[in-house]
């Protein structure tokens, strides 16, 4: 069965409607793909740079992590080992292509993980999440984690760096903070110049 509808839904309306738990992800899901291709080359025209190349792999596999742990926050009853297993994106990013694929529904994880933190703070799920954002920082620096992220490979794209800058300057913590080229657009957002 097709994850299309339930992005579709997250898309259009930022919602995420059940009726049964999900079953797992059976091969590469074509429809589900049209609409991440879709949603993909709509949200790189608001990046700032050029849109690097769009990663079908990548994007497929954070929509199912993000689609899990939307079922998990309303079914919390589950075993955690579970959770554990389906709320992952294995890997780390280190392309702009990754990057930017993943957060099309990664960003969308920071209103899932504040509502299970607020509930149980050392919960599975509010585990689960942080583990795989400070794997995938670009879309971690939205969320209130505490420990740093595990490698900050924002390669040298510059619509990246920027965006990083920017999402940090909102929430700074200690340990997400850009370094290297990705450091001076931080000033630059800093002083107002972007």
């Amino acid at each position: 069965m097709s994850i299309s509808p339930f992005l579709a839904t997250l898309f259009e309306r930022g919602e995420v409607v059940f009726r049964k738990r999900p079953l797992g992800l059976s091969g590469r899901d074509p429809e589900a793909l049209d609409v991440l291709q879709r949603e993909f080359d709509r949200y790189v025209l608001d990046q700032p740079g050029s849109a690097p190349p769009f990663d079908p792999d990548v994007a497929l596999r954070a929509a199912d992590a993000v689609r899990w742990a939307c079922w998990f926050s309303l079914s919390r009853e589950e075993d955690e080992a579970d959770v554990l297993r389906y709320v992952d994106l294995p890997g780390r990013a280190s392309k702009p292509s990754e990057h930017f694929s993943a957060d099309l529904t990664l960003r969308y994880l920071t209103r899932v993980h504040g509502r299970a933190k607020a509930l149980q703070p050392e919960d599975a799920l509010v585990r689960a999440i942080e583990a795989m954002l400070r794997r995938w920082p670009f879309s971690g620096v939205l969320c209130d984690i505490t420990d740093p992220p595990l490698g900050l490979e924002l390669g040298q794209h510059e619509g990246l760096m920027l965006a990083y800058a920017q999402r940090f300057a909102q929430r700074q913590r200690p340990g997400w903070e850009p370094t290297g080229k990705a450091a001076e657009y931080l000033e630059l957002v800093k002083k107002g110049g972007v």
